[in-house]
């Protein structure tokens, strides 16, 4: 009876060692791992609502910078506190987020969402391209695009 205890208790462990290897691969665990610390951080600092940041801070009034033309294209995405935001910082977060999303950082983007007040989604590519500009490079971030055209600029 212990020889088959054995080898059902193998079997569990090796069952057990294949899902947390497969959910490991597929991104699942450390999405898991990214919800519970983002709740346990809202837990102790309160509650996020539309107008204040997870820690407390108001967001940033940028109304009265010039605008240079930075608002074109503002409504093409939906955000929920987009019409009481500056287009500008708007689109600043959506290029992190899309930049945090495309490289993996759940953990980051979840924080920056929280913090920012803003939502943890991957934004569509073609929407930040019409706010800023269309670029070659399909297989880089909107925004590692745009630092590398300033650093070419700047070169010549």
């Amino acid at each position: 009876m212990s020889k088959n205890y054995s080898s059902k208790e193998e079997a569990i462990n090796q069952l057990y060692a294949t899902i947390k290897t497969k959910f490991e691969q597929d991104g699942v665990l450390q999405e898991v791992r990214c919800m519970l610390q983002s709740k346990m951080v809202a837990m102790m600092k309160g509650k996020n609502d539309d107008q204040t940041t997870l820690l407390g801070r108001r967001q940033p009034d940028l109304s009265k910078l010039s605008s240079g033309g930075s608002n074109r294209a503002a409504g093409d995405m939906e955000n929920a506190g987009s019409q009481e935001q500056d287009p500008r910082l708007h689109w600043m977060h959506q290029l992190m987020m899309e930049y945090f999303h495309w490289h993996g950082f759940h953990y980051t983007a979840e924080m920056f969402a929280q913090e920012s007040g803003t939502a943890n989604v991957r934004p569509v590519r073609q929407q930040l391209e019409r706010a800023v500009g269309h670029f070659e490079h399909k297989s880089v971030p909107v925004l590692l695009e745009l630092v590398a055209d300033l650093i070419e600029k700047n070169q010549y």
